[in-house]
């Protein structure tokens, strides 16, 4: 996630620059953004999992 972030970023800084279109800019953006539903879930499971941890954490 971080290399996506980063690219995104960097795409900002360039497009900002006047080096990159808009629509450049906005497709890149797009596409490195896009994520599968796979990803979507095993993030949404993911986080759950992180509240059950925090919660019995706290309750120990």
């Amino acid at each position: 996630m971080p290399e996506r972030e980063s690219a995104i970023i960097t795409s900002g800084h360039r497009w900002m620059a006047g080096q990159e279109s808009t629509d450049a800019y906005i497709t890149k953006v797009l596409q490195l953004a896009a994520t599968t539903p796979g990803q979507e879930l095993f993030r949404w499971i993911r986080s759950r999992i992180a509240l059950v941890l925090q919660a019995h954490h706290r309750g120990s």
